[in-house]
């Protein structure tokens, strides 16, 4: 070997996790200085939800957002769940790939990134370390810690810096961090709007958020269930690899063949192994340990011919129509909205999932866009908004593929709808490690429009009962106009005086037109109690900001045109 190949090994080295992402960070969807920002507020967000819920604790967050300087922010971010345990507290914010959602199980984040990149990316841009507040029960006794520390790339875990302990009142956690090179925006793509759809595709939070201006906005739960925690579900014979089967074989404590597959896969019974063994030949009562490449891909392709029930559903909890409803009506305020969930199916030939749909029409359905309101795609992929690579999702795929002039939507893009769509999986098919859009599946892009089309018939129908009042109204106003005309004449022509008619054609008139429209008479209507605010807005000297004030009157497309997505 020549010298020159010799150097080329002179410089060998070997990455850390953290090494890797430090040098790739747009891996974790950082790019751009909105969407750096919004995907922090994400994975802090559903990190929290995720302890909460688990615990069996209706979340709570606080965030506070304070700008110090031009793109420079200082993110404090607190929740109401268990807290961390002080010996936990670095490996959750410090190491990458370091977890308790490696399973295969229903999950908003699985790959345990989301709070070490957020710590590294403060880290790299501003040098300063994390500071965290935990709180936790430890037996019977409530402890608190005071932390501050840093991430060390080379070794992929925290260096400490200070310690204290903490008076803990109750259980939760606090993280501040400090980001550059990000910017706040009120636009569609930005931490705000985050918040908004979070609040739809989980009504059972309660998130309050300080902005960069003071404004202080509370959305407030709509529902007071904590949902049901999904169950970790085995993989199904048609959804693995030889691969898979050799990783389990080799993994496995079982002591055969037989007892390692019917523990490890989904649908498989020792019948199902007899069969295996009948059509590969290969031995079931072999150690597991002893499995060779050529038996695991002859174990995988008998999968192939053999048939097996559908993948167990149970372990997929999807939100729920009503609870979609509650959160779509909590945040849209619509004056129509329908929503479904559809029975489990399967993609790739073994994998469960569930879509969930939802469409508003009216009220503040849609976003206003340079005083037009213009329709909104909602996509939740397990609850969490998918905010960004909007063109290259099946979601949104399966969405503008609709022809929605036969809805009785003559312009879809301007219209006042909301659509809202999630998809519920133990294994969500993301395009990327940034997880913003769903691969486009044909079984995934099939059920998106068999349940989108579903609801879209019934606006249809509101729309053309709407439509049919209208033009009844026109009528009843028709006969307002010229009933006076003929009372007149037909008392010129008894010769007799005109009786008084006013007061009595307004109340006919009037019931008339309230029935035509489905509405409530003025002498049945009851008092109802003013419903509370869903969502208050208050300034940064915490008094309610009204409507010509609000930073939420009028969005403008702010995002620059290097950072808009296709």
């Amino acid at each position: 070997m020549s010298q020159q190949a010799n150097e080329l090994f002179d410089n060998f080295q070997q990455l850390t996790p953290s090494e890797f992402f430090r040098k790739n960070k747009q891996m974790l969807g950082f790019t751009g200085k909105i969407r750096s920002l919004t995907i922090v507020f994400h994975e802090l967000i559903t990190n929290s939800f995720d302890a909460a819920e688990e615990a069996g604790i209706l979340p709570e967050i606080n965030i506070e957002l304070k700008r110090i300087d031009k793109e420079h922010y200082i993110l404090r971010h607190s929740d109401n769940g268990p807290g961390i345990p002080e010996d936990f507290v670095m490996q959750v914010y410090c190491s990458m790939f370091a977890g308790s959602k490696f399973r295969n199980i229903q999950s908003r984040g699985q790959q345990g990134l989301g709070c070490s990149g957020c710590v590294l990316l403060s880290q790299m841009t501003t040098g300063e370390p994390a500071r965290v507040i935990s709180c936790y029960q430890e037996g019977d006794d409530l402890k608190g810690v005071k932390m501050k520390f840093k991430m060390d790339v080379k070794k992929n875990k925290g260096m400490l810096m200070e310690r204290e302990d903490f008076p803990a009142e109750h259980t939760g956690v606090c993280i501040e961090l400090q980001f550059k090179d990000v910017s706040y925006s009120m636009a569609e793509q930005g931490a705000f709007e985050y918040i908004r759809r979070t609040m739809i595709g989980n009504p059972h939070a309660k998130i309050t958020f300080r902005d960069p201006t003071g404004h202080k906005y509370i959305f407030k739960r709509a529902a007071n269930i904590v949902p049901i925690l999904p169950k970790e579900v085995l993989p199904h014979p048609k959804g693995v690899s030889a691969d898979d089967i050799l990783f389990m074989a080799k993994h496995t404590d079982k002591r055969r063949y037989k007892s390692m597959l019917t523990s490890s896969l989904s649908r498989m019974s020792n019948k199902r192994v007899n069969e295996i063994e009948e059509l590969t030949g290969i031995d079931m009562n072999k150690r597991p340990k002893d499995m060779t490449w050529a038996e695991a891909e002859a174990i995988v392709n008998c999968f192939k011919k053999m048939k097996f029930m559908a993948p167990p559903s149970n372990g997929l909890i999807p939100i729920g129509s009503e609870q979609i409803e509650k959160g779509m009506k909590q945040i849209l305020k619509p004056e129509f909205i329908a929503t479904l969930t559809r029975k489990p199916v399967t993609y790739g030939g073994g994998v469960s999932f569930i879509i969930e749909a939802g469409i508003a029409y009216g009220g503040d359905s849609g976003r206003v866009v340079n005083e037009q309101r213009k329709s909104e795609i909602m996509r939740f992929a397990n609850r969490v908004p998918l905010t960004f690579d909007q063109g290259s999702c099946a979601i949104t795929e399966a969405l503008k593929s609709i022809d929605w002039k036969r809805y009785g939507i003559k312009d879809f893009d301007n219209s006042p709808v909301t659509l809202f769509v999630n998809i519920i999986s133990t294994q969500v098919p993301y395009l990327s490690t940034g997880k913003q859009s769903v691969s486009p599946e044909p079984e995934i892009v099939h059920e998106i429009r068999q349940s989108t089309m579903t609801l879209a018939r019934k606006l249809q129908k509101h729309l053309r009962a709407k439509k049919a009042a209208k033009e009844k109204a026109m009528r009843s106003k028709v006969f307002e106009d010229y009933l006076p005309v003929i009372i007149e004449e037909a008392a010129k022509l008894g010769e007799t005086a005109v009786p008084e008619y006013n007061q009595v054609l307004a109340k006919v008139t009037k019931r008339a037109l309230a029935e035509l429209l489905g509405e409530k008479v003025e002498e049945e209507e009851e008092e109802v109690e003013e419903e509370a605010l869903i969502m208050e807005e208050l300034d940064e000297f915490g008094y309610a900001v009204d409507d010509d004030h609000s930073n939420l009157k009028n969005i403008e497309e702010d995002i620059p045109e290097y950072e808009k997505e296709e």
